[in-house]
């Protein structure tokens, strides 16, 4: 009976101190968990003083001065010093406070440039892409044309007395630059190069071709008329060819020629 009543009482005080270590790990977790939103507003707290205290430091670092750039490409007309005058005035700006958009649009102003990309790059630098106007032609006496039918005027022209010469009537440009590409194609196998188109203003085409060669080819069947003037080019003699100078093709079946002895050589029939 001895032995009995004291693996009762053994129990019955492991079940109690059980109890009490639950109990007591209840309380103190229950405490935790209402200590914790005080810990953490007292840290948010001192960081926020913290920040105050050295917020001017702060805004130093990550609003740093931009000082650096970095060119994505290379280009041939811009020029080195009128990029510089161009990022003088943003050059020394906080990183944030500086007006991207801004720099954007003046660099594209500048007549050579077509288009331009800016962009930050933390802390202290800028990077630029700048993509120029490529001149294939002349427009009019003082302007240039680009592959895309643009019309600029830059100061420096470059090599641009070499480039073909292109005019035509107000808003005829992109007509004027198709057809000149075009036509060049035909030109081409014959070894001849188009160096002057012009458009008048009652639709009709003026060409020069090879420097020297006038061509007149009237408002109509202007594809047909040039290649009656190419193969009938291409069945001339050397010597011939050198001395065409003036060629009207504004016939319905043939072309007259003029040669450098200012002699009309005739129609020459299909």
């Amino acid at each position: 009976m001895r032995v009995q009543a004291r693996k009762t009482t053994i129990t019955t005080n492991g079940v109690a101190h059980k109890r009490r270590a639950a109990i007591a790990g209840k309380k103190q977790l229950e405490s935790g968990v209402k200590r914790g939103p005080v810990v953490l507003g007292v840290l948010c707290c001192g960081m926020i003083l913290l920040a105050a205290a050295n917020l001017q430091d702060i805004s130093n670092f990550v609003n740093r001065p931009v000082t650096r750039v970095s060119i994505e490409n290379q280009w041939n007309q811009l020029q080195e010093n009128e990029l510089r005058q161009v990022l003088g005035s943003y050059l020394g700006t906080g990183f944030f406070a500086l007006d991207v958009n801004g720099l954007k649009s003046e660099l594209e102003s500048h007549p050579w440039v077509r288009k331009a990309s800016v962009a930050r790059v933390w802390p202290d630098s800028l990077s630029l892409t700048i993509q120029e106007r490529v001149a294939i032609a002349r427009w009019g006496e003082s302007q240039l044309l680009s592959q895309q039918g643009e019309r600029f005027s830059p100061v420096n022209f470059g090599g641009a007395a070499a480039l073909p010469k292109l005019s035509g009537p107000e808003g005829s440009q992109s007509r004027v630059m198709q057809q000149y590409q075009f036509l060049n194609e035909l030109f081409s196998p014959a070894d001849l190069r188009l160096s002057e188109l012009k458009l008048s203003e009652r639709g009709s085409w003026e060409l020069v071709v090879n420097d020297r060669i006038a061509i007149s080819a009237g408002r109509e069947k202007l594809i047909e008329r040039v290649n009656r003037f190419i193969s009938f080019y291409q069945s001339e003699s050397n010597f011939d060819r050198i001395a065409i100078v003036a060629v009207d093709l504004r016939y319905d079946n043939g072309l007259a020629i003029s040669r450098s002895d200012d002699e009309l050589s005739g129609v020459a029939v299909r």
